[in-house]
């Protein structure tokens, strides 16, 4: 007889905010705001549900911030404290279960199947571990159960913050269909409005669609995707493979950049700041991705694969310049770069060296890592390249 499914996906609250406000226990209770440099073209990495009250919300310029919120505590992010406790929560999920997907830094799917006998019912069982990762960390989390990671994704993010809804095997389809249209997973704004206009806005009307019909306004991946995802069937989005996993880095600027010299500048540090993620997460990569976003809103990307794991922030920042080199068309200014390594993996594996290699690269892998650890003593800019050092009279943020 074949065992139920069960999946938990677990997300951390306002990650960012809520730890800035475990740090400094004067922000607690207050609009707590993560993200770049104000009055620049900084975005809005995380806010706290404080700040989320005046309006503010991820991605949003941070000068739009500002104006909902001219009272709110705007700090910028601190990655390398938000991967520790990051680290602390995964551990956490692992005493749950063997089998944690690790989607992001601050959620994750558990495969909890098979596991009642050792911890209880499901939703006790997610009780529990919303209990434990407060008590050993102090963040909150908040918990989708459900027998397809889908559901369990959708689930979790309803009743934030600190929330735990349970979907019952065999209920998937009647939770979908009370869902409002916006809370579908995958379900933008433009789908939205597209269906809307052919008089479908909610999941009840979308059932009585047909796939063909479904895919004549969506296209064919995108109607196939909603008439599965709206009956409860799992579409397939998310897999139990974490081998594609992608860690990454941008920056939009304060003023366009043409000045070859100012781009370099910039990938240099988007590569240092990946390296140390990297290196921090003992992680390995051997391919490399950059977007380039243009003033007029174009954005083009790149990527390529080496034969060997990228070691250092060298190697990574000299990949990532050959790249914009091939596709900078320079019909225009650029307004925001991003670095990414994809198909990371756990480990590293310095000897993996080209042929003719001297020791060069293990001797830079280990100043990366000495590098690190001073960082973790002493904070990430105690120690820099000197190409990234701020000229006199610039303000630190």
């Amino acid at each position: 007889m074949s065992q139920t499914p069960v999946f938990f996906h677990v997300d951390l609250d306002a990650f960012f905010a809520s730890v800035e406000q475990l740090d400094n226990p004067a922000y607690r209770g207050k609009p707590v705001i993560v993200g770049g440099e104000i009055g620049k073209r900084g975005v809005v990495s995380t806010c706290s549900y404080e700040a989320r009250k005046f309006g503010v919300h991820s991605a949003m310029p941070m000068s739009r911030a500002v104006a909902l919120c001219p009272g709110g505590i705007y700090v910028r992010g601190r990655m390398h404290r938000y991967h520790e406790k990051s680290r602390d929560v995964m551990h956490i999920f692992e005493t749950f279960s063997p089998a944690v997907q690790q989607m992001s830094v601050d959620e994750a799917f558990l495969d909890m199947s098979g596991t009642a006998r050792l911890f209880g019912p499901p939703e006790e069982t997610a009780f529990k571990l919303k209990q434990c990762v407060f008590a050993e960390t102090g963040l909150t989390v908040s918990a989708g159960v459900a027998s397809n990671r889908y559901i369990a994704k959708i689930a979790s993010g309803l009743r934030k913050p600190d929330g735990l809804v349970v979907v019952p095997f065999g209920e998937e389809a009647a939770f979908m269909a009370e869902l409002r249209l916006k809370d579908v997973w995958g379900v933008g704004e433009k789908t939205r409005n597209r269906l809307e206009d052919a008089g479908l806005s909610t999941v009840k009307s979308i059932l009585s669609c047909s796939e063909a019909m479904l895919q004549g306004l969506l296209g064919q991946a995108g109607g196939s995707f909603l008439h599965s995802v709206i009956r409860g069937i799992d579409a397939g989005i998310f897999t139990g493979e974490t081998a594609s996993r992608s860690i990454s880095s941008e920056q939009t600027f304060e003023y366009d950049l043409d000045d070859i010299a100012a781009i370099e500048t910039a990938l240099l540090e988007l590569a240092s700041d990946i390296m140390f993620r990297l290196l921090d997460e003992k992680q390995s990569s051997r391919t490399i991705h950059l977007k380039i976003r243009y003033s007029d809103f174009r954005t083009v990307s790149i990527q390529e694969t080496v034969d060997h794991t990228i070691n250092d922030t060298g190697e990574l920042y000299d990949l990532a310049r050959n790249l914009f080199l091939k596709k900078y068309d320079r019909s225009g200014p650029v307004r925001l770069l991003g670095v990414g390594v994809h198909n990371v993996a756990a480990g590293s594996d310095p000897g993996q060296m080209d042929l003719f290699d001297t020791g060069d690269s293990v001797r830079k892998r280990k100043v990366e890592e000495a590098v690190l650890a001073l960082a973790h003593k002493r904070g990430k800019k105690l120690v820099t390249r000197a190409r990234l050092i701020p000229p006199r009279g610039r303000n630190e943020s």
